[in-house]
């Protein structure tokens, strides 16, 4: 006998007067009630994957960005992992906690694209698995070999979404980050990237159609179509008659090599051109981050003036005011591209309306138009990541009552784990779902 469930046809219903309809049919204000009783994303997507019309129904109701994680079973790194995730919500508590449906033991390395990275922290070698938690989808990727075993993979950015791409690639991050590595899924291999920079979080992005490193103060274009792929420095060429301080042109152009700088390893050297104003406070640059963003490519650098004030019990979850003294420094500049070859990064004065999510993924902008679970203007920052009480930080880009500083509030996860003296290293990223 074959089940009824089996068959991907909608079910057709007989109306009172003997007129017949199908369930593609149903009001498009009934289908979204039904869709959203539905007890989770596995539920939407096969709710969506049903017909046009219910795919269309599912593709109405806004999304949520998720924040993902997992936390060592203790202080070794070596041992199991517990998953832990959250809904980015408004309300009081910032972030709702929900359970993810991934493997069992999974360690979170990162995210990209709707596609959660993980590895078994047991395992020897540990294999990299991209998975989908919507679909359940699993693509296994070798073991990075050249990486050291003290290297944490720390980002995993892909180039195209792995459901429609016939070819994709990926670019993984060694932190520290003194190793970079690029994969194809057309040879299944990875290969190690040449570069000369030193330790320090990199950031990654692939904008139309190549991939772009950033190291602290330095920035850098990827020549992957070579037998050892290479990351290219960016020159940046000061412009004095410019009378804008804050915009500068960057060489693009691929013919020259690596230059050596004397000043890598100086954590607080804001080489970043336009970062040098007289005005400018001389705060560390600790981060840069990559973000697509409506169409173009921005550079945002985060300077560490943050002193982190572990909460009390009572109070160690959902969304806390930061005092004004305790800030986060951050700038934000636009890739403006030109005909020579060049380039131009501009300073940001506002997002566009856009937030940004940054942390161990590849970064991501969402509007709040489309998307109402985020604020406008508002970069979400995990922080304090391998903490056993990381944080997220939301950098409220829309105060203009100092140039550099901006105010900020933290939204502190739940796991039933904060404040343990037994709890072990977290770390976390954000993940924006993909249901179809």
């Amino acid at each position: 006998m074959v089940s009824q469930l089996a068959s991907p046809r909608p079910r057709r219903v007989r109306r009172a007067g003997g007129g017949g309809s199908d369930w593609a049919s149903l009001p498009a204000d009934l289908m979204s009630s039904v869709l959203r009783r539905l007890a989770g994303d596995r539920e939407r997507a096969r709710f969506g994957a049903v017909c046009k019309g219910w795919g269309a129904a599912a593709a109405r109701l806004p999304s949520r960005p998720w924040l993902v994680g997992s936390r060592a079973d203790d202080w070794t790194g070596l041992s199991g992992a517990t998953m832990s995730s959250f809904w980015l919500s408004l309300g009081q508590r910032g972030l709702v906690p929900f359970a993810v449906d991934v493997p069992a033991g999974s360690e979170y390395l990162s995210s990209s694209r709707g596609y959660l990275a993980l590895s078994n922290p047991t395992g020897n070698p540990r294999v990299i698995t991209l998975f989908n938690p919507v679909t359940g989808r699993r693509i296994p990727l070798p073991p990075i070999g050249f990486f050291k075993k003290w290297h944490d993979v720390a980002t995993i950015v892909l180039s195209a979404d792995p459901d429609t791409a016939e070819a994709w690639s990926a670019v993984a991050v060694g932190f520290p980050a003194n190793c970079l590595a690029y994969y194809s899924s057309a040879t299944n291999d990875w290969k190690p990237i040449r570069f000369n920079y030193s330790s320090g979080y990199a950031g990654v992005e692939h904008f139309r159609g190549r991939f772009y490193v950033a190291f602290k103060s330095e920035i850098s274009v990827l020549e992957v179509d070579v037998t050892t792929p290479a990351a290219i420095k960016i020159e940046i060429a000061h412009d004095d008659d410019d009378e804008d301080a804050d915009v500068f042109d960057i060489d693009l152009n691929l013919d020259h090599e690596t230059s050596n700088s004397d000043d890598d390893d100086d954590d607080c050297a804001d080489t970043l051109a336009g970062l040098g104003d007289e005005d400018y406070p001389l705060k560390c640059l600790v981060e840069t981050h990559l973000v697509d963003c409506g169409g173009e490519l921005l550079v945002v650098s985060m300077h560490d003036e943050v002193a982190y004030k572990k909460p009390s019990p009572e109070s160690a979850v959902g969304r806390k005011p930061r005092s004004h003294d305790d800030e986060r420094w951050v700038d934000v500049h636009r890739v403006e591209w030109l005909e020579s070859g060049a380039a131009r990064l501009v300073r940001m004065e506002d997002l566009g309306g856009y937030a940004l999510f940054v942390g161990r993924n590849h970064a991501f902008a969402l509007s709040p138009e489309e998307f109402p679970a985020c604020q406008p203007n508002c970069i979400y920052s995990v922080e304090q990541q391998g903490h056993p009480d990381g944080l997220v930080r939301v950098v409220n880009f829309n105060d203009d009552t100092t140039e550099w500083a901006c105010p900020d509030e933290d939204i502190f996860p739940d796991d039933d784990m904060r404040g343990s003296p037994t709890a072990g290293w977290a770390r976390r990223g954000w993940v924006f779902p993909k249901y179809s």
